[in-house]
Parts: C-alpha cells; sequence; structure tokens
C-alpha cells in the first residue's frame, strides 16, 4: 500500500472509533518509503491527537 492508502486507512479506522488500529496505521503510513511531508506531518498529528483524546481525564466529573 502506499502512503496515501494508508492514511486514508487510519482515517477510516478513525471515524469509526477503531483508535488503536488507526495509531498503527497512521505509523505505517508515516514510515513508508513513499510518504512525503505532508503525510507524515497528518500522520504524525494524528497518533498525536488521538492520544490526547484518550488520555482526556475530567476531573471536575470525576470529584463532584
Amino acid at each position: 500500500m502506499t502512503a496515501k492508502e494508508l492514511l486514508e486507512q487510519a482515517e477510516e479506522l478513525r471515524r469509526n472509533n477503531r483508535f488503536g488500529e488507526a495509531i498503527n496505521v497512521y505509523r505505517a503510513a508515516a514510515a513508508a518509503p513513499d510518504a512525503t511531508d505532508e503525510i507524515i506531518r497528518k500522520a504524525l498529528a494524528s497518533v498525536e491527537l488521538i492520544q490526547e483524546i484518550n488520555g482526556f481525564v475530567n476531573v471536575d466529573l470525576m470529584n463532584p
């Protein structure tokens, strides 16, 4: 698969809330031999965003 195809696959996985799989495919897209700077930037930013969302904790909701 090309880096662009991997990026599209990762975005589809993300839209379907399959975050773990999406992270793996985003990383594969960034590491692909034909990955452009734009694809690498998008893929790594998406990984960071997913990790930030999954790690979010609202302490006000935990301690009413």
